[in-house]
């Protein structure tokens, strides 16, 4: 690649600049003076601001954790068959580097909306910033050492990308490894800092620090990482394939389009993988705010947050039936999966009918006397949450089920009892909706306690089917024969287009559910403990919220777009002719299928 450019060494200045003001204002902290508990910052809506720049800083950090992550295993991939198919490794490594590109970047603007949200924090909020730094002070010094530590290993892993080909290989995954590591780190101590305002521990009734361990591994800590880790995963998945569709839309040659093509299916292919861990991982994020207070159930669920979920009902469908009809569109590729295709309409009306079951809620009263009064017959029955329960993983059902399919098209299994392996395999799968069916009934007339475990159970019958089948799958596509070849690059321009859909759709969910976390704690800095008297405190209402956030998306992908131009200047790698060495063109084949 040569040497490294000059704005990649401004970029790595604007790093270290932002670790170091994040430094010096937990050295400022420190020492505060005696004062006012709030202060304006040139004369704006405090919380605005700090809710615009946390946000931003938020979504930027999801991206460049995520990123690294898929790339990595992708690079992986390639390394591994390297030595017994070198174009198919090639097309991998190219695959992985297009990723990467788009990294450096989008480091920088996470490391400016960083050192803009520390900023506002300390200027706007002295004294619960003095706290949280009287509490976590060692944390805050660790957090930028590691920062720098993944910096340093993102540029050494991006810049040598050329150099650490061949035998040394091994060492430049050692560095992607290494940035995962840190990355990951600098996501949990973050975390530790958001979850301590939820629930609180480590510290005794007054708010006096007993155990840093304890205020670092409070309820919702592990929860709040795990839900994090899927959705930032997803969060970059259709990240990069709106980035590949927009290649795809731009390019003018055929080979061109079918690599992007690949990246797209892949980048989606990611997002429905992780998506049906998504929703377990935010219902035991759930559970542990719950068990620690009932208020947060009553807040979210039954009070003024409720009508939020209702949002997050209708734009969560639109994100899975999005995927899933890219996925659908996907067999236009294969000549002959016509037996597949027919599927797609059945599916469709089963998706739809769960998230109706998902989104409706458990009352709708239209005034202060309606609200005394009963629940709707039917309302009633389907707005509890073990008709919702059912529902949503049932439609995880549903898009495994259709993965399957599109595995199958185009493929001929060599296997002698591939009939009788076919029967039972969608006899599990039939089984595993079934048991979940029966499962959701049976809590429905539970008790609340028993009602919960059968959700646990529900969980636990889904992972066992997906695995079960997807095991079976793999013994019966063993040594499959290629009859219809995909054909990369003639997926229809719409699918393409609904790529670009799924990654607003994705950012402005993020945003919602990102300000459903903080609300919660209503007028609570840290929850029970430090009381938000600002002017500001309180929630704004619904309409406001969704004005905020839908700015807050508009920005990100402004600034995105100026993270994926400043990417461009680079020499980007030659994806038709594979002129880097890296990626030559991707005939068509079942191979990336």
């Amino acid at each position: 690649m040569g040497s490294t450019p000059a704005w990649v060494n401004r970029i790595v200045g604007v790093l270290v600049a932002g670790c170091l003001l994040v430094v010096a204002q937990c050295v400022y902290a420190q020492g505060l003076p005696a004062g006012p508990e709030y202060r304006s910052v040139l004369g704006m809506d405090s919380r605005l601001a700090v809710w615009i720049a946390a946000q931003l800083h938020l979504m930027f950090a999801a991206f460049v954790l995520a990123v690294p992550m898929f790339a990595l295993f992708i690079e992986y991939l390639g390394w591994r068959v390297a030595k017994t198919n070198p174009r198919e490794a090639q097309r991998y490594d190219w695959l992985a580097h297009e990723m990467a590109r788009l990294l450096p970047a989008a480091y920088s603007l996470t490391a400016i909306t960083g050192a803009l949200l520390g900023f506002l924090l300390f200027t706007a909020y002295p004294k619960f910033m003095a706290y949280m730094t009287g509490i976590f002070g060692p944390t805050f010094v660790v957090y930028p050492l590691f920062f720098v530590a993944e910096t340093l290993c993102l540029y050494l892993w991006y810049y040598t990308w050329d150099r650490l080909q061949g035998e040394r290989k091994w060492l430049h995954l050692w560095l992607g490894l290494l940035l995962n590591v840190f990355g990951t780190i600098v996501m949990f101590i973050a975390d530790a800092w958001a979850t301590f305002m939820m629930t609180p521990a480590g510290v005794d009734q007054q708010g006096a620090l007993i155990s840093l361990y304890d205020a670092v591994w409070n309820p919702g800590w592990m929860p709040l990482n795990i839900h994090r880790l899927v959705a930032n995963i997803t969060f970059g998945a259709l990240l990069c394939s709106a980035y590949a569709a927009y290649r795809f839309l731009i390019a003018t040659r055929e080979q061109d389009r079918a690599l992007y093509d690949w990246m797209g299916y892949t980048g989606n292919l990611i997002a429905l993988f992780t998506m049906l861990f998504l929703p377990f991982a935010g219902y035991y994020f759930g559970f542990e705010l719950f068990a620690f207070s009932a208020t947060y159930g009553v807040t979210l669920m039954g009070g003024v947050l409720s009508w939020l979920f209702i949002i997050q009902a209708i734009v969560i469908a639109v994100l899975f039936i999005g995927a899933a009809y890219y996925s659908w569109l996907g067999l236009l590729r294969i000549p002959g999966s016509e037996a597949q295709q027919r599927w797609s309409p059945v599916f469709n009306v089963a998706l739809i009918s769960g998230f109706v079951v998902w989104a409706t809620p458990h009352t709708m009263a239209a005034s202060i006397e309606e609200s005394t009064g009963g629940f709707h017959p039917i309302l009633g029955a389907l707005g509890v949450m073990a008709p919702k329960m059912i529902a949503v993983t049932l439609v995880l059902v549903v898009l495994y089920a259709s993965y399957l399919l599109y595995r199958r098209a185009g493929r001929e299994t060599t296997v002698a009892w591939h009939r009788q392996g076919t029967t039972i395999q969608w006899s599990l799968v039939g089984l595993t909706a079934l048991a979940i069916t029966a499962l959701g009934v049976y809590g429905y007339f539970a008790p609340a306690e028993v009602r919960i475990k059968t959700s646990i159970w529900q969980i636990i019958v889904l992972m066992i089917g997906i695995v079960a089948t997807f095991a079976l799958d793999l013994v019966l596509l063993r040594g499959a024969r290629t009859v219809a070849e995909v054909r990369w690059g003639t997926l229809p321009r719409r699918g393409h287009y609904v790529l670009i859909m799924l990654a607003f759709v994705i950012v402005w969910l993020m945003a919602l559910m990102g300000y459903a976390r903080s609300g919660v704690r209503l007028n609570w800095h840290v929850y029970g403990i430090l009381q938000d008297t600002s002017p500001g405190a309180g929630l704004p209402s619904l309409g406001e919220v969704a004005v905020i956030i839908t700015a807050i998306t508009f920005i990100f992908f402004v600034m995105l777009a100026a993270a994926f131009a400043i990417s461009g200047l680079a020499k980007a790698p030659d994806a038709a002719s594979g002129g880097d060495g890296r990626a030559p063109a991707l005939a068509p084949s079942g191979e990336g299928a």
